[in-house]
């Protein structure tokens, strides 16, 4: 709080700093003569800002005598700019005529290609969504902005989980071995690390979202798209601003910048503070609350100019997560007073124990040089580092059955230099070298009372199997088939025990069941004259009297330890798997303006990529008797025991490329590509076998059409797609030597395909009233069989997380109330089909269409050098019910679990821009 007061306080201090000396005014006008109410006047350099009245006229005073730099800016113009003389007389400067610009109306500058483009320009399908418009809709976190990008969405069930979407591809591993498919940059930098990659979007210049293969463009990761977050800069004028509200579960947030001039033309400054909290939309009976939010992130960036052709940029970022824990609840059992919906609150056994909290920080030096007109190099460095705890109730009930832990930690490094050729010729483009180095590791610890994993999963699993084994050796002596039934009846009562959880309280079973008296009651119709009575079971094994070979060595085992001995309560294993990946890249992308409409782009990347996966589990002391039973002996029940770290490397050579062709007309593109995509290999390392799953490779092919129309007061994007994939990579629950249950694994998919058509759309009535929607059709699944004819195991299922339809749409009006205020409206509805959380398309675990509604609403006013901004937000206003995952790694066990998505919350807001 200290800092957050001082920051505070300096603008303050600034805000009461001004000169007294000059008057500037003026008129703004389109080219008729018709005023332009509630155009930006601004003084570059300076925090001496206005706006136009209703008649168009303006009045900057108590301006310090000097030369300035004058710029008037207003949405659908060009805009103005002029050097400016201020003494103690006032200054008229008559009107200032704006030209209309259709350019800034429909289309945003974008760097996908790494070059300054329009976004009707590129021949590729790129959303763009600015910070002013993530600012204005009031959208803070990558899920809420995802529903303004079609096609994309993010699955954001926490901060340390996240699942990135696109065109109904996921990338969500946490596994440091898998390798994403969707690249995320900061600045160029690579984020994609799974646990590392979720950044607060505060002081953002713009996203874009780059879609199909981009591995030309962005690297090897970018199998099947690219999201890149551009952070704004330091500039040569000081600025600040301060943002906050307050609104339901005690939702409060603040963000700012201050940017300020060090050497005036030569060193600047911005330093950038975002925190978010949020009481959880959770209740926990055992104490807490679940789904909440806390976190606080800091940037700190500095320009350097080194003359005319040089900037150098060095950015700073830290971001710390200390999160309640996740609610993965359980729909088998519903917690005391309360029901298994998962919006309701829950009863997970943790209370305050469950968390997340998370560290991460990053450097990044950008440096641009322009070597003459032509010819510019870049250099992009880049160090990240991340540390994770969390810490959740895997099976969702109030039985300790599965607490788990994940730690994941690393470091990554990366340089890139890139020389690009642009003079406005008939070829632009650029060639490059980069180096990416990544070293990971996720450490899963789990802590399970095994007191109620025996009725929770454990006796129904011996039962069966010890069943099936007496019945076999009872039909190997030839006893008759009524008295083998019997038998395995009798074996599956002895494990009969009541639910795990009754009202809501755990069962805990204390004792093994006692396995010894129907053992010797079996031997004793084998042996003729039978037993001595008072003979026990120890007494028999060591007496000799068993004919050898009577009962296998393995059942005489399981029949001593099931002597209905205590049960162990706390048993304790943990398992880590580590990820070590250096790649080295060639890279060169360029187009040919074949006619002065007619462009030909071709790219190519090739990567040289060596890989290291490494995986640990330790046996655990004491040993889990349930592990001795029921797992070949093993002290651990989920985790095979590695004798120490055990390793395996494989390298790879590999190339993506693309080729795309467009023609453009008046402010409109048609184009058509076609591009390799490829993901790495994924090295699945156990004690008991190594797997090399293969690279999956995508080929897309791609049309679209957009550009601006009537005037340029429509903006417009379609484009329609296929994807054709071999060696789709999947997950899998497997039966592995070493677990009593089977373990989600990454897994070879086969054939798989998907078409899809995007489309959107924004419409400007006028400069201050405009209209955007979009809609996404995606159909992706597998294949019926995979290349030789066979049948695959997923076959005709769609994909995971992957909605068939969705659509976002809204409205944005600022109505000028008067020369120096307005108020304005911004509401938005998203929506999506059903999903299904799983490749394997369970019923169960699916989530049923929904929408969302939002609103920003408020009145802006300036007053002196500053402008207030008073508001209203509301997210999810109908407060709609849904869940945002379901499965994860309670289904391990035969519980899976589920996650209720983002409550209503509306709050009041104010901001105060200087």
């Amino acid at each position: 709080m200290r800092y957050i007061f001082t920051f505070f306080l300096a603008l303050l201090v600034v805000s009461s700093v001004c000169g007294q000396q000059g008057e500037l005014s003026g008129r703004v006008t389109d080219e008729a003569g018709a005023p332009l109410a509630g155009a930006t006047v601004v003084l570059e350099g300076t925090s001496f800002q206005t706006t136009t009245r209703a008649d168009g006229t303006f009045q900057l005073n108590k301006l310090p005598a000097a030369a300035y730099r004058l710029a008037v800016t207003y949405q659908g113009f060009i805009t103005y700019q002029r050097s400016v003389n201020v003494d103690a007389a006032s200054a008229a400067l008559g009107d200032i005529r704006l030209q209309p610009d259709h350019v800034a109306l429909g289309e945003v500058l974008v760097s996908t290609q790494r070059r300054t483009q329009t976004s009707v320009e590129v021949p590729l399908t790129v959303s763009t969504v600015s910070g002013a418009l993530l600012s204005r809709l009031n959208m803070r976190q990558m899920d809420e902005m995802a529903e303004f990008v079609p096609g994309m969405q993010v699955q954001l069930q926490s901060p340390n989980n996240p699942g990135y979407v696109i065109r109904g591809i996921t990338s969500d591993d946490g596994d440091s071995r898998s390798q994403p498919r969707i690249s995320l940059f900061q600045d160029g930098i690579a984020i994609s690390r799974s646990r590392a990659s979720v950044v607060e979007l505060f002081d953002i210049e713009r996203v874009e979202v780059a879609k199909g293969p981009q591995g030309t463009l962005f690297g090897r990761g970018a199998q099947i798209g690219a999201l890149h977050i551009i952070q704004n800069k330091a500039q040569n004028r000081f600025g600040a601003e301060v943002y906050g509200g307050y609104g339901a579960y005690n939702h409060r947030f603040v963000n700012g910048y201050i940017n300020t001039p060090i050497i005036d033309g030569k060193l600047a400054n911005r330093l950038a503070l975002n925190f978010e909290g949020r009481d959880g939309f959770i209740g926990n009976n055992a104490g807490g609350r679940l789904n909440g939010k806390e976190v606080i992130a800091l940037r700190n960036s500095t320009r350097l100019w080194g003359g005319s052709g040089t900037t150098a940029d060095l950015i700073l970022n830290y971001q710390y997560d200390n999160y309640p824990g996740t609610s993965f609840k359980s729909r088998r059992f519903a917690p005391v007073g309360g029901d298994t919906d998962p919006n309701t609150f829950a009863d997970l056994e943790q209370g305050e124990g469950l968390y997340i909290k998370r560290h991460v920080g990053g450097a990044t030096l950008l440096v641009d040089h322009r070597l003459n007109d032509a010819w510019r190099l870049s250099s992009l460095s880049g160090f990240r580092a991340f540390n994770a705890d969390e810490s959740f109730d895997a099976d969702g009930t109030p039985a300790q059955m599965l607490w788990v832990s994940e730690i994941a930690k690393g470091t990554q490094y990366s340089q890139e230099l890139r020389f690009t050729y642009e003079n406005n010729s008939r070829f632009n483009g650029f060639i490059g070298a980069g180096y990416f180095y990544e070293n990971s590791s996720q450490e899963v610890p789990m802590r399970i009372d095994e007191r109620v994993l025996y009725p929770g999963y454990v006796a129904p699993l011996l039962g069966g199997q010890l069943s099936a084994q007496i019945g076999q050796l009872g039909q190997s002596l030839g006893l008759p088939a009524e008295q083998v039934q019997a038998l395995s009846v009798q074996v599956q009562q002895l494990f009969q025990t009541s639910p795990v959880v009754v009202n809501g309280a755990a069962q805990p079973v204390q004792n093994l069941p006692n396995l010894q008296p129907l053992a010797m009651g079996l031997i004793n119709q084998l042996l003729g004259g039978g037993l001595p009575p008072t003979m026990t079971w120890d007494q028999l094994i060591a007496s000799g009297m068993l004919p050898p070979g009577t009962l296998p060595e393995e059942l005489i085992a399981l029949v001593t330890l099931l002597n209905g001995s205590p049960i162990n309560g706390m048993h304790r294993e943990s398992a880590t798997n580590y990820g070590r990946n250096q790649a080295v890249e060639l890279f060169a992308d360029g187009t040919f303006d074949l006619t002065e409409q007619l462009r030909l782009t071709a790219g190519l990347r090739g990567t040289y990529e060596t890989q290291r996966g490494g995986y640990r589990a330790d046996a655990a002391s004491p040993p889990s008797v349930f592990g001795l039973i029921a797992n070949n002996g093993s002290p651990n029940l989920l985790n095979p025991v590695s004798e120490g770290t055990i390793y395996a490397s494989k390298d790879y050579y590999s190339y993506v490329g693309r080729l795309a062709l467009n023609y453009l007309f008046g402010r409109n593109n048609v184009y058509a590509s076609v591009s390799r995509g490829r993901r790495p290999g994924v090295i699945s390392i156990l004690p008991s076998a190594t797997t090399y799953l293969n690279p999956e490779v995508v080929w897309s092919y791609e049309a679209g059409l957009k550009g601006l129309i009537s005037d340029g007061k429509l903006g417009y994007e379609l484009a329609t797609y296929y994807y054709d994939w071999s060696n789709f990579q999947t997950l899998s629950l497997q039966t592995i030597d070493g677990s009593i249950t089977p373990q989600l694994m990454a897994d070879d998919g086969g054939k798989a395909h998907s078409f899809g058509v995007e489309t959107g759309l924004r419409y400007f009535v006028s400069p201050a009233f405009n209209i955007f929607g979009n809609y996404a059709f995606v159909d992706g699944k597998f294949n019926d069989t995979d290349e030789d004819g066979n049948a695959q195991e997923y076959a005709g299922n769609r994909f995971r997380l992957t909605p068939k339809h969705s659509f976002a749409l809204g409205f944005d009006a600022d109505i000028p109330l008067t020369a120096r205020s307005s108020a304005y409206v911004r509401p938005s509805y998203s929506y999506k089909s059903g999903v299904y959380f799983e490749d394997n398309n369970r019923e169960d675990l699916y989530q049923k269409g929904y929408g969302l509604a939002n609103f920003t609403l408020g009145y802006r006013f300036s007053a002196g050098r500053a402008s207030y901004d008073i508001g209203a937000y509301g997210k999810n206003v109908f407060d709609t019910k849904y869940i945002i995952d379901a499965g994860n790694s309670g289904d391990n066990i035969g519980y899976p679990t589920f996650i209720g998505g983002s409550r209503s919350v509306v709050g009041a807001q104010l901001r105060i821009t200087f």
